[in-house]
């Protein structure tokens, strides 16, 4: 369906009922790629509406906020595509044959058939059984997607009903992306991108697979990786995942030579098996620094040894050093088919601090409550170390520490410091800058980079901690994947358009 376009936004209505009058939704915009992600919602903003068609009434969407506007005041027309499960706005600009010449030889598919300036979509119901894309646009490798672009243009595809190899060479490609030891998704979070697709995600952890399903997709699986034939996981030209880290971290050095640490460690055996099944262009593993050196590097040589058909590279990121809150450090490990893929040394000029981080976190985070009030005794043990200080500070007296105390326990933050690295911060009382009490779980979720919008789901209030302690930092996680993904797109470069 053809709509004109409205300078004072977007109005339209429709006769499928995948929408009630009445029904609350929200949406979300992409400024990056000119996209808006309408989701429903019952404590959403955002209300349908009616209009009148003879004796009944049809829903009928007016979103008129200035983001939207800006998008379809961009465009010339407009298509709304109405799916099982949503529906699609397409905001179209017309490019005149003229401009086609007179720009590159080498040109954008979208600027002969009418350019895609950005879309709206509407998902019907929320735990709908259809896949929501919440990472973009269609996919555009999809044959039915290419020909709905084309239409009568794509020379002999609208008749035979396929697409042809070049031609899809053409179009900019789509990524399928596997999640191995997904945790909560902090790194899936971080790969997020318009160019990537998760089609499976696998964790082991009930409440961090639906802190996953809220905020990524209902692809991710609860089960133990173990029981996992390598043939079941979907084929992929990526595949990501961070081995559980506890068995390899100085931190647990209590347990570090117990049986159970031992299995944790082999876990890397699992994620190599995956890796070595599928075969996809590029695998990403991210870890603790003591990966590479735990037991004179036993398991990071089982990766080298294993996949001797990938260029593999290895480099420890600081997340301060790439934008981040923290001075959290982590192991990344690249594999790749397409050419070797090297980390760029990186350093901000101007480190963000604790204040950067926690300037925005107010009541209205939904975590905000999540928190574990201390005791008196505990309180006033806080009270005693300086911001930048720890149990160094506290008089013997008040509490006594013996000599090999972790430098991390009772350590207060510093307002215009990096974080220390976020493990589960209730055990080592890693406290407020100001006040006697440990850090929430909103807190601690924006020094690991998340935004607002992330929800942290658990049946306990451990649970919520463990997840975010167990992640990567959003800043490191875009840093790998600008790069990955950079390297996927040079080697598909041979014919494309501009």
């Amino acid at each position: 369906m053809k709509i004109k376009r409205l300078k004072r936004g977007l109005t339209f209505s429709i006769r499928e009922k995948l929408f009630g009058i009445g029904e609350k939704y929200r949406y979300i915009v992409d400024k990056a790629n000119k996209e808006i992600l309408i989701i429903p919602d019952k404590n959403g903003n955002m209300t349908v509406s009616r209009k009148k068609s003879g004796n009944a009434y049809k829903p009928l969407f007016d979103i008129r906020s200035k983001e939207v506007r800006k998008i379809v005041c961009a465009c010339d027309y407009l298509e709304v595509e109405v799916c099982k499960n949503k529906i699609v706005v397409h905001t179209i600009k017309k490019v005149s044959e003229k401009e086609i010449i007179h720009r590159s030889n080498l040109v954008k598919i979208e600027d002969v058939i009418g350019r895609y300036t950005g879309e709206i979509v509407l998902d019907c119901a929320v735990g709908s059984n259809y896949p929501q894309k919440l990472f973009g646009k269609p996919t555009l490798s999809d044959d039915a997607y290419f020909l709905y672009l084309c239409g009568s243009n794509c020379k002999g595809s609208a008749s035979s009903g396929t697409v042809s190899r070049k031609a899809r060479k053409e179009i900019q490609k789509v990524y399928d992306v596997v999640s191995l030891f997904s945790g909560a998704g902090l790194l899936d979070y971080a790969f997020k991108d318009p160019q990537f697709r998760f089609v499976y995600g696998i964790d082991f952890d009930k409440d961090a697979c639906e802190t996953y399903r809220n905020n990524i997709g209902n692809h991710i699986m609860c089960d133990d990786i173990r029981n996992v034939d390598a043939k079941d996981v979907p084929d992929a030209d990526v595949v990501i995942g961070g081995p559980c880290c506890q068995a390899y971290s100085s931190a647990n050095r209590r347990n570090e030579k117990s049986e159970d640490a031992e299995k944790k460690r082999l876990l890397i055996e699992d994620y190599i098996r995956i890796v070595k099944c599928k075969q996809p262009k590029v695998f990403v593993i991210e870890n603790v620094p003591q990966l590479l050196t735990k037991e004179h590097g036993m398991y990071i040589n089982k990766v080298f040894n294993f996949l001797p058909e990938y260029k593999i590279t290895t480099k420890v990121v600081c997340d301060s050093s790439v934008g981040g809150y923290t001075t959290r450090k982590r192991a990344i490990v690249i594999g790749s088919r397409i050419g070797e893929i090297v980390l760029p040394d990186v350093t901000f000029q101007t480190v963000k601090t604790v204040r950067d981080a926690l300037k925005d976190v107010d009541s209205t985070w939904l975590t905000w409550d999540d928190v574990t009030l201390p005791r008196e005794s505990t309180r006033l043990t806080m009270s005693y170390v300086p911001q930048g200080g720890n149990w160094k500070d506290v008089p013997p007296e008040i509490h006594k520490f013996g000599p090999a105390t972790h430098s991390d326990i009772y350590q207060r933050l510093a307002w215009d410091q990096p974080s220390p690295t976020l493990v589960n911060w209730r055990k080592i009382n890693l406290t407020h800058p100001e006040e006697n009490r440990i850090l929430n779980v909103s807190e601690a979720a924006a020094l690991m980079g998340l935004p607002k919008e992330f929800k942290v789901f658990g049946s306990t209030l451990n649970a919520k901690q463990q997840q975010i302690g167990n992640g990567v930092t959003q800043a490191i996680g875009k840093f790998v994947k600008k790069y990955v993904l950079q390297a996927l797109n040079m080697d598909g470069k041979i014919v494309k358009f501009a």
